[in-house]
């Protein structure tokens, strides 16, 4: 089976170390990834559990584990299989590589084509779009500009 991966980057004027902070610490994360949304990571530690709240409360989150801390270069999560598709475990990885004096960081979630084909293409698009305009908000907010979304 194909890999099917969503993937967005983009360069920032920044260093690797201030970016593995934006990627890694909830305080930060909340300021730009999705900016209504926010997340609990308790210890940057392969195998300590996440949580991505969709909500201000308990009754809509997404739990995760961490699989790579390698830091300034990758930090990657793995998220428990959502309940409709349990045979789907879509993997993010936070990938920052120093770049033309300043710093590419890429956003990388694969594991759609375990999606039935009649709603790949939904979910697909909707994170392309939300990881698009996370990427926007990361250069923003790391360059000291407005955050745009």
């Amino acid at each position: 089976m194909e890999k099917i991966a969503v993937e967005r980057s983009v360069w920032i004027n920044t260093t690797p170390e201030r970016a593995w902070q934006a990627v890694t610490k909830p305080e930060q994360l909340n300021q730009w990834y999705a900016t209504y949304y926010h997340w609990s990571i308790p210890a940057l530690e392969i195998g300590t559990t996440v949580k991505f709240y969709n909500k201000d409360d308990d009754t809509d989150m997404q739990v995760a584990k961490i699989e790579v801390v390698n830091p300034p270069r990758e930090f990657t999560l793995r998220w428990q299989p959502d309940q409709t598709y349990p045979a789907m475990s879509l993997i993010t990885s936070f990938l920052i590589q120093a770049e033309n004096d300043g710093t590419r960081v890429t956003i990388s979630e694969s594991g759609y084509e375990w999606l039935p084909d009649d709603v790949r293409q939904k979910w697909f698009d909707a994170t392309s779009g939300g990881y698009t305009l996370s990427m926007e908000n990361l250069k923003g907010y790391l360059e000291g500009h407005a955050i745009p979304h």
